[in-house]
């Protein structure tokens, strides 16, 4: 068997063929040896929209891209009401049920369209016998009967269905279509509905076009945020991107991505294609019943594309697909509107009889110059740089205390929002009367930071008092927890709890505080193991010299100086992530003799802002000093403690004390915390900022000077 081998490897070699070599350049490959879906693979689906000839295998170059390019794929034309029921209660599934079929066999995610539109709906849907329209509860039964039997039907082995398409119009105004007439806006709720009871699994979405027309995104999303304050089960929203190579602009696109994520529901890219043939009027969407004459000169390219236009095309497409990539996190899918220039429904819309090339793919199925520009993107690989210096990242605005946590593949931030509130400066923090908390984001730490915009309000929270310090956040199993900071009606820091479905919020409070709860500075921590941890404690203004043992005791005195510090709380989250497990534990912070830090050794014990991450498998505590203005840190090996403190990480900033956070992004760790020096030194007005950290070869965190960092 040995000489067999040693044969065959030779026979190997002297053909000129390396195994261990072609294995290297399949890890490292060129654009142009990879297909879409290969690039697109941990982005985002890539898929294309099939007509008959595609879907019965008729038109065999085009089967061939779609199976080696695609891995999503959508019915032009077979799955409408008009082609499934043209007759009551007749029902045709023959291309359906072969287009479903074709996406199982070949692996590919197989998306539903369109359950409900205004257009290419049979009459008989909205007319009796004698031709008038029908009652509201009529038409809500054909209504349902259908959704729920095409739905059934395909339960299982339809990804996710367009259920409403094009209900919005372009000012933001309800199209008022034979389905609004009859039953009112509430069709959407019910379509939504019905197609939940018929598939509880399925993806639900509603799909629109021209959604960069600001008066039209603001109409889809007031529209969602209706629907799914009704209970309705919408899972996404569809940009059908029908573009033109000068609209829309991408700033504009980029809005409605940014807010339909907020409105936390997946974003997807439904139906794409760039025209390059002349307008017939500006913004041109993709209203279907919109007709023109022919003429010459809106047919300017009839015998082939220039060579310039084709690089104007390419251009524009890198440039969108650029976009997608950058907000990868909220774009599941991408979808281009046919297979090849041939398929495109550009060739007769507006105008009939032109002809279009709006697609990656020529009409002899080749792709066009510029599909391995946009392969290429996926290859690109950032080189982040050492940041020598730290950075402020939000200047035009005072926010303050920032947990930054990594989700989705970029950085989260949760700051407080400092204020000028006009109430004097004290002892107690009176002065710190922040209101409201935003969520910003980076994709990468050298990058400008967006603000996703106000989430949690003090008004929204039914035991509020005053005074929203602090927060942190955390995830599990996809949904989101901020842990607060706030005084209560009774003037009595709790700690709160409120919920999101995304990263960015909103948030939702609990109607109460977490039972149990006390003073200031939440800090979530996950655990390897899959445990929840919450660290707080704050003296002073905090409330932490209240407690002992975890009830309140009179006098409310802080220990004297030769006696061990006060602690930090640490406590193990309940499952659900709105209580505690158990008692708050003391967090006990030792010298390197062992014995707990004292009250008067104010440059070393705790104050305030406590902080838990990981590295090298210990835990690393970190806080406050308060009064002397240090953050320091100390390690453990038990996420209860105790800690054995290890000396300062940030000396005094400008201001009076530096809330921070710690994370590793991208192989670099980061220290997030905050200044007065924008606000001239006012305390009360701080602006977070960023500086890199280093660890040495014992683990010890490389001390960071504050004012010249």
């Amino acid at each position: 068997m040995n000489l067999l081998k040693t044969i065959v490897l030779a026979v190997v070699v002297l053909l000129g063929f390396n195994p261990i070599s072609a294995a290297m350049r399949g890890m490292n490959r060129e654009p142009d040896s990879l297909t879409l879906k290969e690039a697109f693979k941990d982005k985002f689906f890539i898929g294309t929209a099939l007509n008959l000839d595609q879907i019965w295998e008729r038109d065999i170059k085009a089967v061939a891209v779609v199976k080696k390019q695609f891995n999503s794929i959508v019915a032009e034309n077979c799955m409408k009401s008009m082609f499934l029921q043209p007759q009551e209660g007749q029902f045709y599934f023959k291309d359906a049920d072969r287009f479903v079929a074709f996406g199982e066999q070949n692996k590919m995610q197989v998306i539903g369209h369109t359950l409900i539109w205004h257009s290419q709906t049979p009459a008989w849907f909205f007319v009796d016998k004698k031709g008038k329209d029908v009652p509201r509860e009529v038409l809500i039964e054909r209504m349902r009967k259908h959704i729920q039997t095409v739905v059934s039907r395909y339960k299982g082995r339809v990804f996710g269905w367009d259920v409403v398409n094009e209900a919005i119009l372009d000012n933001g105004e309800w199209r008022k279509s034979k389905f609004y007439q009859i039953i009112g806006p509430e069709f959407i709720q019910l379509a939504f509905q019905f197609a939940h009871e018929a598939d509880p699994n399925a993806e639900l979405y509603y799909n629109d076009y021209s959604t960069a027309i600001p008066e039209k995104r603001k109409g889809i999303m007031a529209m969602v945020q209706q629907v799914k304050a009704a209970g309705g089960h919408i899972s996404g929203v569809g940009m059908q991107e029908h573009n033109a190579l000068d609209n829309p602009s991408l700033e504009e696109v980029e809005k409605t991505i940014l807010g339909f994520a907020d409105l936390g529901v997946k974003v997807m890219v439904t139906e794409m294609d760039i025209s390059v043939l002349p307008h017939v009027r500006p913004n041109m969407g993709a209203e279907i019943g919109e007709r023109y004459a022919y003429s010459k000169e809106t047919n300017p390219y009839e015998k082939g594309l220039p060579p310039g236009k084709m690089a104007e095309l390419g251009k524009r497409y890198v440039a969108f697909f650029n976009l997608y990539l950058k907000h990868q996190d909220k774009i599941s899918r991408v979808t281009l509107w046919g297979v090849g220039d041939g398929d495109s429904w550009k060739n007769g819309w507006p105008i009939p009889g032109r002809t279009d090339y709006p697609l990656l793919f020529d009409r002899h199925y080749q792709p066009k110059p510029f599909v391995k520009d946009i392969i290429a993107l996926t290859q690109k690989k950032k080189v982040i740089k050492k940041m020598n210096k730290s950075k402020y990242l939000y200047p035009r605005d005072y926010m303050a205390d920032p947990s930054a946590h990594v989700f989705e593949n970029k950085i989260y931030i949760y700051p407080s929002h400092d204020r000028e509130s006009g109430i004097p400066e004290n002892d107690n923090g009176d002065h710190f009367d922040m209101q409201d908390y935003h969520v910003f984001s980076l994709e990468d730490v050298q990058d400008e930071v967006f603000d996703h915009g106000k989430v949690l309000d003090v008004k929204d929270i039914p035991w509020s008092g005053r005074q929203l310090w602090d927060s942190d956040v955390t995830e599990k199993d996809s949904k989101y927890y901020m842990y607060f900071s706030m005084k209560d009606k009774n003037d009595i820091f709790r700690l709160g709890v409120a919920l999101a479905d995304k990263p960015y919020g909103p948030f939702i409070p609990q109607d109460d505080p977490i039972k149990g709860s006390y003073s200031i500075d939440p800090c979530a921590f996950k655990d390897e193991d899959g445990s929840y941890y919450l660290y707080f404690g704050g003296i002073w203004g905090g409330q932490l010299q209240f407690y002992r043992n975890n009830k309140i005791v009179v006098p409310n005195e802080l220990p004297k100086a030769d006696e061990p510090a006060l602690t930090p709380k640490v406590v193990k989250i309940s499952t659900d992530m709105l209580e505690f497990s158990e008692q708050p534990r003391d967090l006990v912070i030792l010298d390197k003799n062992g014995m707990a830090l004292r009250q008067g050794d104010t440059e070393k014990r705790f104050f305030e802002a406590s902080w838990m991450h990981k590295y090298k498998d210990k835990y690393y505590f970190s806080y406050s000093t308060g009064d002397s203005h240090l953050i320091c840190y100390a390690i453990g090996d038990n996420p209860y403690g105790p800690f054995t403190y290890q000396g300062v990480i940030l000396s005094p900033v400008v201001g009076w004390t530096t809330h921070h956070s710690i994370l590793e992004f991208k192989g670099k760790w980061y220290l997030f915390y905050h200044d007065s020096v924008p606000s001239g030194g006012k305390t009360w007005l701080r602006s977070m900022k960023v500086v890199e950290i280093e660890y040495d070869e014992d683990g010890h965190i490389k001390p960071i000077h504050g004012l010249s960092s």
